[in-house]
């Protein structure tokens, strides 16, 4: 099972990309907009701007 997320928990800016075994792990290009999306959405909580 692959887990790829990111989350703002209030300190910083955490990123997990994590493959079944250790695998690098393939994103197609709708996965890798969804991560960019979440990632910035952090970074605006980072900052304290509304997502």
């Amino acid at each position: 099972m692959e887990r790829v997320d990111a989350w703002y928990d209030g300190s910083a800016i955490c990123v997990i990309v994590s493959g079944a075994r250790g695998d690098p792990v393939d994103m197609g290009e709708g996965e890798v907009e969804a991560l960019i999306e979440k990632l910035q959405s952090c970074l605006r909580e980072a900052r304290g701007l509304s997502s």
